[in-house]
């Protein structure tokens, strides 16, 4: 086990990046992970793209990463070349959970609408509401009935849902590479600020709330042992947890 190494998670959007307020505490978190990456192993974990991650840490405002998990953790690379796919974990996430019997089950509900092609993948079904979330979500999960014993839904600023399999989601591939590279999972740490991150953040890391998450999301997760809600907004929330947890 490499046990003097950490590895450090992060989503992106309200998180990392808080552009409206200026990053704040971004140039604290780059600095530190440049300064760190003999103990440090960073890791970006988004709903984004590989290509929308890369304007963001290849040409972008945040310290490049050494492994992006992108897709609501659909998908792991060690570099922004998308031909680096890990196919360990492509076979894993996709394995077989009854997603063309979820999409045709939700083919009739009301309110959704599937996200572009290039957005879809073997391990999730992605849509947008067109009806207020609260008003959609019981006629999906009626409408997935006992699919639900396979599967897990994620609804995100009232916009966004996913369904992805049970062994999915963006906590799936930290573990898997947390494995991998032999880091004991007490130093795993994983940051968030919303509901698509709940996959990350409940799963025994030591995990970050950061001070600007989205209203009620995540308040259940408040004193869970290993949870720390930031009173700071962003990367500087993230900083303020990591000092908590011992990483500085």
């Amino acid at each position: 086990m490499n046990e003097k190494r950490w590895l450090i998670a992060c989503d992106v959007d309200g998180t990392l990046l808080l552009p409206d307020e200026g990053n704040p505490g971004l140039d604290d978190f780059n600095r530190f992970i440049e300064s760190h990456r003999d103990r440090v192993t960073f890791a970006l974990d988004s709903g984004r793209s590989l290509a929308e991650m890369a304007l963001v840490a290849e040409r972008g405002p945040i310290a490049r990463p050494d492994w992006l998990i992108a897709g609501v953790g659909t998908e792991l690379y060690p570099s922004f070349d998308s031909g680096d796919l890990d196919r360990e974990w492509e076979t894993a996430a996709a394995a077989e959970w009854g997603r063309d019997a979820a999409r045709a089950a939700l083919a009739s509900v009301p309110g959704l609408r599937e996200q572009e092609a290039a957005r879809q993948h073997a391990a999730k079904l992605s849509y947008y509401f067109e009806l207020p979330a609260d008003e959609v979500l019981p006629r999906v999960r009626a409408a997935l009935g006992s699919i639900l014993d396979r599967a897990k839904i994620i609804s995100c600023m009232g916009y966004f849902l996913d369904v992805i399999p049970a062994h999915g989601g963006k906590g799936a591939p930290i573990e898997f590479l947390a494995r991998r590279l032999g880091i004991p999972r007490e130093r795993v740490i994983a940051a968030g600020d919303s509901a698509n991150d709940r996959d990350m953040l409940d799963r025994g890391f030591r995990s970050i709330v950061v001070g600007n998450r989205a209203p009620g999301e995540l308040d259940d997760l408040a004193g869970r042992d290993c949870v720390y809600f930031s009173d700071a907004r962003g990367a500087a929330g993230v900083m303020e947890g990591m000092r908590q947890f011992g990483c500085e």
